[in-house]
């Protein structure tokens, strides 16, 4: 009898295999949905995981989900988080009120407190209202790559095993990778810390405390914190010598409610409510590893497979849902055939990701030690820090205008990293190549609605590159300079780019005769938008070329229109004839390797899109001079974008 499980379908082709269907790999398939790549997920689980282990998504993701107009419904299925409050050896040290920082260049200032488990919810519905289901109860058992494209062998919970045939699989697939595995020279290098920790997901009972407000007690039994999830849910968790349960030190059995609640006495005070109704106990250990490179060919891994951290921050999920959203739109500008080289392009992805992750594992590793260490002699240094030092820093600006772009993630750049952002020469304004796009309120004027109100973000939303052209007051000699460099750019380019004017405001008031052009309201004298950017009078007009995932890949004053247009055309293929567009873009699978793979195959030697499976998610068969989308039932509606009024 052979031993060996037999493979079935081994012509199921797709564009992009996702192993795992956790928060990172659904939000690496909603951007393949957005540029309408086709693709599979699947995960090992056979349905999702009920407990949640993420908790917070930080204001620079809940930007990113608003490009797919996500963040809107999602932020009332969670709690805005206001603030810390810190607490030493049980007594008062302080609060952190994230409120107070004030950010006026973004729509989503503060993080969303939502249960992980909630996220993956949202991600699904989201997925599923597009026609991609996860495909559950697969395993990666075997990945084998040549140059051409990329074998993986999947095992369902029966023993069947299909071979499927792509051009690139993504690692999503937390710690214990497969994908990573099989990725050449791919080395996952860190340490476990020694602390144990309790968790708890729990209701509590005539509770007096903040609905919007976390709590951080530190002392020399360990740390107790509490953070809000939603009405009357709450999450406890515990470390250090609070985290055993009896003389003998026990710190491998799963804690009870009763043990929580007398933990909760005791670092509470009195009268603080009664814990009922848990929805999750757990005990658990952190871990610190990462890496050391993104991608191997063929091989990407994101998120977890990709680097690990302790939760304080709450950085984890979303640096890793950001990767996916990185890697998203350069996956697809390769496969669209839109890029002067692929394998360079496809290389930004670790030149870009490899140092967030790497930033990710220090800081919160030093955070982390600083808060959870039982070392005697750092006691006391902490112990003063919390109590005289953090109160004298909590009310400075700059003090605050650092933590705040650490905790946002808005701090996140690829300035002076990537070789696809690039700054004109002789600008130094604020905003640079590589930094994210910043939020600023702008007026849309029309002759059929008025004025409308809507924002900088709300304009670059969608599958687009995004060229913002700002002017000084609007004039036929303004208007005609910014039309000449609209028609350079789109000339140089063959994908999809939005351009938008942006004028500083109109010669006659009210504005109201302009035709669809963003207006910047004439009442801001202090014009803070244009500062935001780093313009000036003296240097508008300027530009700001926009990436699909919200950071600005090149920016300067449009007397450096000819630098711009040579940084376009090294890294984007210039305009070809519709037919040689397309053929492009739906170069098919040579079989060449079918032999060494030990594949069956169809009769025909290509696999062209024709012959490519329903079950992928997403179409090739795409016109993209028209949109017309020539595919079977089967495949989902596009996400079509319009720019929301704020």
């Amino acid at each position: 009898m052979d031993d060996n499980p037999k493979v079935e379908n081994p012509a199921t082709d797709c564009d992009v295999l996702i192993v795992g269907g956790g928060p990172v790999g659904m939000a690496l398939a909603l951007e393949l949905v957005l540029h309408q790549v086709s693709f599979r997920i699947v995960d090992k689980l056979h349905a999702p995981s009920p407990t949640s282990r993420a908790l917070i998504i930080q204001p620079r993701t809940l930007e990113l989900f608003s490009r797919y107009g996500a963040a809107e419904e999602l932020i009332p299925r969670g709690r805005i988080l206001q603030g810390m409050a810190l607490c030493l050896d049980g007594k008062p040290a302080g609060a952190i009120a994230l409120n107070q920082f004030k950010a006026s260049d973004t729509r989503f200032p503060l993080p969303l407190n939502i249960s992980q488990a909630e996220t993956e919810r949202f991600l699904l519905e989201s997925l599923s209202s597009h026609g991609v289901n996860i495909e559950r109860s697969l395993t990666a058992t075997s990945i084998v790559q040549d140059d051409k494209v990329i074998t993986t062998q999947l095992q369902s919970h029966d023993g069947k095993v299909e071979a499927v045939r792509s051009k690139y699989v993504i690692g999503c697939d937390g710690a214990r990778s497969v994908v990573r595995q099989a990725g050449e020279g791919m080395v996952w290098k860190g340490s476990s810390y020694p602390q144990s920790f309790l968790l708890c997901d729990v209701q509590i009972r005539n509770n007096l405390r903040r609905q919007d407000q976390g709590l951080l007690q530190i002392s020399r039994e360990g740390m107790f914190a509490i953070f809000p999830i939603r009405q009357d849910l709450f999450r406890i968790v515990v470390s250090g010598p609070a985290a055993t349960f009896d003389q003998q030190g026990d710190t491998s059995s799963v804690p009870t409610l009763e043990h929580f609640q007398s933990l909760f006495d005791k670092f509470t005070p009195p009268g603080s409510g009664t814990l009922e109704d848990p929805v999750w106990i757990s005990r658990f250990r952190l871990h610190l590893k990462g890496v050391n490179k993104y991608r191997d060919r063929r091989i990407f891994v994101a998120g977890d497979a990709a680097h690990i951290s302790s939760p304080v921050g709450g950085k984890g999920m979303n640096t890793g849902i950001q990767d996916a959203i990185n890697l998203g739109w350069k996956l697809a500008f390769v496969l669209q055939g839109q890029v002067q080289d692929p394998d360079a392009f496809l290389d930004t992805y670790h030149i870009e990701r490899h140092p967030i992750g790497q930033e990710l594992l220090s800081s919160t590793d030093r955070m982390f030690t600083f808060m959870t260490s039982t070392n005697r002699f750092f006691i006391p240094i902490r112990n003063f820090a919390v109590r005289y030092i953090l109160p004298w820093l909590t009310p400075t600006d700059w003090w605050n205008r650092a933590f705040y772009k650490f905790l946002s993630m808005f701090g996140v750049t690829y300035r002076g990293v990537s070789p696809i952002v690039g700054t004109a020469a002789g600008f130094d304004g604020r905003i640079q190549g590589g930094d994210r796009l910043p939020d600023g309120k702008l007026w849309l004027t029309s002759r059929n609605t008025g004025i409308i109100s809507t924002t900088v973000q709300a304009l670059c939303v969608g599958s687009s590159h995004h060229l913002l052209l700002f002017s000084g007051e609007h004039s036929e000699e303004q208007t005609n300079a910014l039309e000449y460099a609209k028609e350079k750019v789109l000339s140089a380019v063959s994908f999809r780019l939005d351009v938008h004017f942006i004028y500083r405001k109109a010669k006659d008031e009210p504005a109201i005769a302009l035709n669809d052009y963003y207006i910047w309201p004439s009442e801001l004298v202090e014009e803070t938008l244009l500062k935001r950017f780093g313009f000036s009078e003296q240097s508008l007009p300027g530009y700001v070329f926009v990436r699909p995932d919200g950071y600005v890949a090149h920016i300067g004053p449009l007397s450096t229109l000819d630098e711009f247009l040579s940084f376009l055309r090294k890294h984007f293929v210039a305009p070809v004839e519709e037919a040689e567009s397309v053929a492009e873009y739906h170069s098919t699978f040579e079989d060449d390797s079918s032999d060494e793979l030990g594949l069956e195959t169809q009769n025909d030697s290509t696999f062209g899109a024709s012959e490519w499976s329903t079950d992928c998610a997403s179409s090739t068969q795409l016109n993209w001079s028209t949109g017309h989308d020539s595919t079977s039932e089967r495949h989902f509606r596009p996400l079509s974008f319009s720019s929301p009024s704020a």
